[in-house]
């Protein structure tokens, strides 16, 4: 749940301390059109500086709508689910329409382990070239057999990632969404550190981690608890089947503020203080549960124009 008090927190600091220089910060049309994150988790913020709310995060290889750019480095950005924000401008590779094709175009491997897990540079000396976070994606091409998988980042770092943390972009995106694999990923990040507007193994908050939980299967949710709760479809208490969402907040005005995975046995998963298994029964704020798997609005990667050339960007 994210802290209406941290909300506050960070608007009165705003105020005292950076504010007169972010008024004077100015905002140009960009001369690219897209952008991927070139770091494991490029941070967005609500505004363009590093001392404001982080809203979100976007993972390496995501694609971004890059909308402006800001005389101080920052990019404004709106993701594939339509989450808006800036991102620092020395974490990201810009691409034209044409770079924006042939990324699409290309040959891709998508993280599809539990943990984080590194690409090296070489595979002599295993000199680590970057981190990588479950979700990422990056352009190479796995074959049978592969101990390692020769991979480009989005700003052309060459190196290799071990093939067994890694799937086929196409394949991830054709599999059926499976409630184990959802399962199997969050209960994985079990002990993590909450972090407001986390979206990875790194830290999360209570969307983040149901928001990466369904990605593993190529679904991709909105990324706040109030958007995640009118996805899917109702699903009475009594019903509950692995993988439902589970909706918490006021009793008394029915508005979200929480929201966890539904596991089996009356218990479920949260993000809240740490990632953790708890009892539904011993949580006095529950409002009512929603399926995704299965409901035919859950928007998908394979059907979403920016991931694939299937159809044109929108």
């Amino acid at each position: 749940m994210k802290s209406i008090l941290t909300a506050v927190l960070c608007t009165s600091l705003c105020a005292c301390g950076a504010g007169a220089d972010q008024a004077s910060v100015k905002e140009s049309p960009s001369y690219s059109s897209w952008a991927t994150p070139s770091i494991s988790t490029a941070h967005i913020r609500t505004e363009p500086r590093h001392g404001s709310e982080m809203s979100s995060q976007a993972l390496m290889g995501t694609p971004l709508k890059l909308t402006a750019k800001t005389d101080n480095g920052w990019c404004r950005i709106e993701t594939p689910e339509g989450y808006t924000g800036y991102i620092n401008g020395n974490t990201l590779a810009e691409l034209d329409s044409a770079g924006f094709d042939e990324w699409r175009r290309a040959p891709r491997v998508i993280v599809t382990s539990v943990n984080e897990v590194k690409a090296y540079s070489d595979t002599s000396d295993f000199t680590v070239m970057s981190d990588l976070v479950p979700g990422c994606i990056i352009a190479g091409r796995k074959e049978p057999g592969d101990g390692f998988v020769a991979v480009a980042l989005p700003d052309r770092r060459t190196g290799f990632v071990e093939a067994r943390h890694l799937t086929d972009l196409d394949e991830w995106a054709d599999s059926r969404p499976s409630a184990e694999a959802i399962i199997d990923l969050a209960m994985n990040q079990t002990g993590a550190p909450y972090l407001w507007g986390g979206l990875s193994s790194k830290g999360m908050d209570c969307s983040g981690l149901t928001k990466m939980a369904y990605y593993r299967c190529g679904i991709i949710l909105p990324r706040d608890a109030s958007q995640q709760a009118v996805c899917g479809t109702p699903v009475p208490l009594d019903s509950l089947q692995k993988g439902d969402l589970l909706f918490f907040g006021n009793v008394a005005t029915g508005r979200v503020n929480h929201v966890g995975i539904y596991d089996t046995d009356g218990y479920f998963i949260e993000a809240a203080g740490r990632v953790r298994r708890s009892l539904l029964a011993d949580n006095q704020n529950f409002l009512y549960a929603r399926r995704i798997i299965g409901a035919d609005s859950i928007a998908t990667a394979r059907l979403h124009p920016w991931y694939f050339i299937n159809k044109g960007p929108k």
